[in-house]
């Protein structure tokens, strides 16, 4: 205790207290890194490094001028480990003490962070600083280009490899730039931070094979050259020798412990490739038949026709863009880093999605890549996220059922874009709830690409120089987008829509956001595998951590599978009358369904009718409708419970179906029905019969009805296209267009159809 009093009497010491004090007490202020968790241990490795080390210099430039045997050196330098344990015991303190004010949802978690992050940031750095004061003069000034040279690691893996995460020596994990709100495994961390404190071990005994034979402030190279061995030293060179075939065996088998891939390593994975005209695709052969493959590449040059018409821009002649398609989210997970996040890295000319998302987002994605034709240098594309994400939708112009105008002229209406410009400024765009940012950004670069052209807006795009651009500064331009908001018309969209697709807190602004997402996968996953007490158990905890939509209408889920309605009811009775769950389309659904197993019809009718109101998307209005058919009708109201929450048999499913069949007044509900059987399993053409079978049977003086013939034109036209029957899917898709009056989604339609003909034409006609 003595010792460690001498140290902290030291003038450096009291100066890292007060650096970590501050720093600690500056992120108590900001979302996100203001409790004990994993944002705040990986920013707190930065000071433990720096200051780490530079005190573990000072201390040497003293310690070095002694006579010291190597047992006292062993001591010193647990000394110096003390030492700054104990400084990194201060942001520790500061956080739990911040825990009484903000919430932290798992302490002990948190602990684990700190563990694995800084303190053995801090190990690593005392290490490393150690052997740098031995060879090198200026020792300061090698210790800080070595740091940032270890942390360069993270920006050399990221931007020459294909995935977003790295672990590093000093930072420990880098999660990459994502939307994901779970982490990577923490186990895989804890195995790489052996790596790290066996790669600490390995400087200690160097620092003890060398400490006392360089009296001077030699070269680097005449250290070198003065080095002998001495007695003793056997034991230290073996030490030192399995170190370092540990660290050689976990460098070599990196892609196995799943700490660092090469694309090599990922082709192998997926283990197909397939070449067209502009792509190169790899993908797992096992998840798609020949001709699955041969469309797919066909709707990816479809893609391409559109989006370099609309950019204006071409690939450079002979090169190709790599479509990397995972077969599932976990698998994208495990090799990239994300398993929610689509990703483009243009300066690589690489798209990564999974096969389920292929048809959604790769056109988003695609403008990603074009773009890199006039990005900045290096990076191929502007250093403001705004302006990415905004092109990408204003080019792709599809999202939701509605214009990005007309999402955007009901968000000016709320009153909700008032500060619309930070969306281009460095950070702003990450900062805001993501569904916002990209519809207000891509409406906005819309309207600049309208009204200006494209090629001005290209020169606007790498750093966001309004004025020198468009010669006005951004708040007027976002002034003239507003006016030209107010022309738009926003009638089908209500507040409460509004307000679910777009109010919903960001990542940094929600409560214990990574536990809670940790809860909510573990409660999903127990669903998928039908553990409803365990899913409800995880739900209903994360429910109470943190009120989230997401939460709420998983523990909805688990308790109607368990037949619980009566639990939904109340639950939902309790919400706050100004709670924004309590319109949320997917909980108002749940709701009405809890209702209808009560046999309370007409209360569970007007929650259909509320779903099918807000005009939130098609798939809420199709499952609103096709409820409200059921509901309405006494020989389907019973049997059909459970066909949604019995968890019942393929089999027994289409045997509980076919008898309602038989009936002309149950008929068109359970052919509807039985359509999405058959495309679940995977018989389209079959799926497609009974859709287009159905049009007709729905009496269109019902809005209800009405919302079915569209559904059922656009289902049987997506099966009949998934069945390879283009020209059968071209007519139901014209179809559609008859039950819609958006003109919106007419066009979307129109591009439907054109996308049929250039697939048909590309495969050689029907197949």
């Amino acid at each position: 205790m003595d010792v460690l009093r001498a140290y902290v009497r030291l003038h450096a010491v009291q100066n890292a207290a007060m650096i970590y004090f501050l720093i600690a007490g500056a992120l108590t202020q900001i979302p996100l890194f203001n409790y004990l968790g994993f944002e705040f241990s990986a920013l707190m490795t930065i000071p433990a490094a720096f200051i780490g080390g530079m005190l573990t210099i000072g201390f040497l430039n003293d310690h070095l001028t002694k006579p010291l045997t190597r047992r006292t050196w062993l001591l010193v330098t647990l000394d110096y480990l003390k030492v700054n344990g104990l400084l990194l015991l201060i942001p520790l303190l500061i956080m739990c003490v911040n825990a009484l004010v903000v919430k932290n949802c798992s302490l002990v978690q948190g602990m684990i962070y700190y563990l694995l992050l800084p303190v053995c940031a801090m190990t690593f750095s005392v290490a490393l600083a150690m052997v740098i004061r031995l060879f090198f003069r200026h020792a300061r000034i090698v210790y800080s280009l070595a740091v940032i040279v270890i942390l360069l690691q993270i920006v050399f893996i990221t931007y020459f490899k294909p995935q977003l995460f790295a672990y590093n020596f000093i930072l420990g994990y880098f999660p990459g730039f994502t939307y994901d709100e779970t982490l990577g495994g923490i186990y895989t961390l804890a195995l790489f931070r052996e790596f790290t404190l066996i790669a600490a071990l390995l400087l200690f005994v160097i620092f003890s094979l060398c400490v006392g034979q360089f009296p001077g402030y030699d070269s680097f190279i005449e250290n070198v050259r003065q080095f002998r061995l001495r007695k003793g030293d056997g034991k230290l060179i073996a030490a030192g020798c399995v170190c370092a075939a540990v660290l050689a065996a976990g460098h070599f088998t990196r892609d196995t412990l799943d700490i660092e891939f090469s694309a090599g390593e990922i082709h192998r994975e997926l283990g197909g490739m397939a070449i067209s005209e502009h792509f190169i695709f790899y993908l797992p052969p096992e998840k798609l038949s020949p001709q699955h493959v041969r469309v797919v590449k066909a709707e990816a040059e479809f893609a391409y026709r559109i989006v370099s018409a609309r950019l204006q821009e071409t690939l450079p002649y002979g090169e190709k863009v790599s479509v990397y398609l995972y077969p599932d989210d976990e698998t994208k997970r495990r090799l990239i880093g994300t398993a929610t996040t689509e990703i483009t890295k243009p300066w690589l000319r690489e798209i990564h999605l999974s096969l389920a998302s292929f048809h959604d987002t790769f056109r988003h994605e695609l403008v990603h890549a074009l773009a890199a034709n006039f990005g900045l240098p290096v990076i191929h594309a502007s250093d403001k996220v705004g302006l990415n994400e905004g092109l990408a939708m204003a080019i792709d112009w599809r999202w939701g059922n509605h214009s990005l105008h007309e999402y955007a002229a009901a968000l000016l209406r709320e009153h909700d874009l008032a500060q619309a410009e930070k969306l281009f400024s460095t950070t702003g765009f990450m900062t805001q709830q993501s569904a916002f940012a990209y519809v207000a950004a891509g409406s906005f670069c819309r309207f600049l690409i309208d009204r200006f052209g494209i090629e001005r807006f290209k020169h606007v795009f790498p750093t966001g120089s309004f004025v020198a651009t468009y010669g006005e500064p951004i708040d007027v331009l976002i002034g003239e987008w507003k006016d030209f908001l107010r022309t738009v018309d926003d009638s089908s969209l209500p507040r409460e829509t509004v307000e679910t697709l777009f109010m919903q807190p960001s990542i940094f602004h929600r409560v214990c956001a990574r536990v809670t997402a940790e809860r909510n996968t573990r409660a999903v996953q127990a669903i998928r595998v039908k553990n409803y007490s365990q899913a409800e158990n995880e739900f209903s905890a994360s429910y109470g951590e943190a009120p989230t939509a997401f939460a709420l209408r998983g523990l909805f889920q688990s308790l109607l599978a368990q037949r619980k309605p009566q639990r939904v009811i109340e639950m939902f009775s309790q919400l706050p009358g100004s709670s924004m769950l309590r319109f949320n389309p997917a909980i108002v659904l749940l709701l009405g369904d809890a209702l209808w197993m009560e046999g309370n019809t007409l209360d569970a009718l007007k929650c259909y009718r509320e779903i099918e109101s807000m005009n939130i998307s098609d798939q809420y209005s199709e499952a609103a409708a096709l409820r409200r058919m059921i509901v309405q009708q006494p020989l389907l109201n019973q049997s059909l419970q459970s066909l949604y929450y019995d968890q019942l048999s393929d089999s027994a499913r289409f045997a509980l179906l076919i008898p309602l069949q038989q009936h002309n007044v149950t008929r068109a509900v359970a052919e509807y029905l039985m359509a999405e059987e058959l495309e679940r399993a995977k018989h389209f053409s079959d799926a497609a019969e009974l859709w287009s079978g159905e049009i007709g049977r729905f009496d269109d003086s019902d809005q209800s009805a009405v919302e079915l013939r569209y559904a059922s034109a656009m289902h049987a036209g997506e099966a009949y296209y998934r069945s390879g029957n283009y020209e059968q899917a071209k007519m139901m898709f014209w179809q559609a267009k008859n039950y819609t009056a958006s003109t919106f989604v007419q066009q979307e339609i129109d591009e439907q159809i054109d996308e049929c003909s250039f697939v048909e034409e590309r495969l050689g006609g029907h197949r």
